[in-house]
């Protein structure tokens, strides 16, 4: 039989706390990244106040990574703990770690510049989201692969939807 690692382990709440603060500010700075650049390009180019703005989201987004990845590996120990298993094969939970990994090693590699820019923020702003539905949905009843299958394309279709907001948000080529 289950149990409710609620009921077993005492700081569970704090794990809870500490996930879903993780999530709102990994959400939160993607979204107001992407607002702080469409709003930052419409004139062409992005100055210092503007740049510093935009780095501000940065250390947001880290710090929700952050408390996103050790509250997960909290959750792990605490199902542990509580013998509650079961929950390690949920296909939900599975794509939630897929996603928690795509968004780690999306950040390194935003980090180290080897990804360009525009797909690092589709991967980022589509991951944060998927993460933070994936987490509210209780009860959802979907297979691993449907669920990436489905992320996959949200991913493809913020890349467009992005790609396509930047170029209006920029102001037109001048004619010569």
């Amino acid at each position: 039989m289950r149990s409710d690692p609620r009921a077993r382990v005492i700081w569970y709440p704090l794990l809870t706390i500490a996930h879903i603060i993780g999530t709102v500010l990994g959400a939160g700075g993607a979204t107001f990244g992407e607002v702080l650049y469409l709003r930052a390009i419409r004139d062409g180019a992005i100055d210092a106040t503007e740049r510093g703005f935009l780095r501000l989201t940065l250390p947001v987004m880290r710090a929700g990574l952050i408390l996103l990845v050790l509250s997960g590996f909290g959750y792990l120990l605490a199902f542990r703990l509580a013998g509650d298993t079961m929950r390690l094969y949920s296909p939900v939970f599975w794509a939630k770690m897929t996603i928690a990994l795509v968004l780690v090693l999306n950040s390194f590699l935003l980090h180290i510049r080897r990804i360009p820019v525009g797909i690092g923020s589709a991967l980022s702003f589509t991951s944060w989201y998927a993460a933070l539905i994936l987490g509210s949905w209780r009860g959802m009843q979907a297979s691993y692969g449907s669920i990436l299958l489905l992320y996959a394309v949200a991913v493809a279709v913020v890349g467009v939807v992005l790609r396509l907001l930047d170029r209006a948000a920029r102001p037109p080529p001048s004619r010569r």
